[in-house]
């Protein structure tokens, strides 16, 4: 078995570069007094992402445990990402306000940030957002696992685990949608015709590429980072976890007609059935 601190530090590893990375891309972006509305819309997905990232470095080994080490994997690739696309993105916005000085933006500068850089700046927002969405997944698991250690598994706490479930499900099928949506824009972009790059627009096109390639890379590390947590949100899961961390504890789910209830459970917990009983 793994050891879970192993598993920490390595999650904090990656963790570290990661914010590290959104500290120096806030900087910049911090620094663009005159910026359009969406730069500055960019600058609030940055700080949601730092302060997620902050978040899962306070999950501790034991729930690491029990998420497992798929999840912890599928996380780091997540981070990495995350790392990658900022560090990425601060290159090209270093470019495009290269006229600049100060933070104010040149007028050259202001036009590209502001009119032809749009769709970057967008998508960057949507890659942010994807990273935050699923950190955040991460660390909404770990606590329920961490609130069942010493108690009973309680109505709200089912209430808890279906609002995990339903917005997991959501989330996986916008991944779905945006993955479809990346791949026909990637196409596109492979497909399209020589006139424009002897127009000029080699360079933009190169960018677009990238930028979607990445925007990819994102997408496809959060569904399978989703595909695990939802595993890891379902109800025997969660019954799991909890006798593993306490093998005395009393667990109770459910009502007298349907669900799982038991007394003292002493060992492993096996043949679990959820539904209803027959009626006599």
């Amino acid at each position: 078995m793994t050891d879970p601190l192993s598993i920490t530090a390595s999650v904090v590893s990656i963790t570290v570069p990661a914010l590290h990375g959104t500290r120096l891309l806030l900087e910049d972006l911090e620094q663009l007094k005159n910026a359009h509305k969406t730069v500055k819309r960019l600058v609030e997905d940055v700080h949601s992402v730092a302060t997620a990232l902050k978040l899962v470095q306070s999950v501790e080994d034991r729930e690491w445990k029990l998420l497992g080490a798929d999840v912890a994997n599928q996380s780091k690739t997540m981070i990495s990402s995350c790392t990658r696309a900022c560090d990425l993105f601060r290159a090209d916005l270093q470019q495009w306000t290269r006229h600049s000085e100060d933070g104010k933006l040149a007028w050259q500068d202001r036009a590209n940030v502001g009119f032809f850089k749009q769709g970057q700046i967008k998508a960057m927002s949507e890659q942010l957002s994807n990273c935050k969405l699923s950190i955040n997944f991460v660390v909404s698991i770990a606590t329920l696992y961490s609130s069942v250690r010493h108690s009973h598994i309680t109505e709200d706490v089912k209430k808890t685990i279906s609002i995990n479930q339903n917005e997991i499900n959501s989330a996986i099928t916008a991944a779905d949608k945006k993955l479809v949506v990346l791949e026909n824009k990637l196409e596109e972009l492979n497909l399209s015709s020589d006139v424009d790059e002897a127009a000029g627009s080699e360079v933009g096109k190169t960018e677009a590429l990238r930028q979607t390639e990445e925007e990819l890379k994102v997408v496809k590390a959060s569904q399978k980072l989703l595909d695990k947590l939802l595993s890891k949100s379902q109800e025997e899961a969660v019954v799991k976890a909890a006798v593993s961390q306490n093998p005395s504890i009393t667990v109770t789910f459910g009502d007298q007609n349907s669900g799982f209830q038991a007394g003292t459970v002493n060992g492993g917990v096996s043949g679990i059935n959820f539904g209803g009983k027959l009626s006599k």
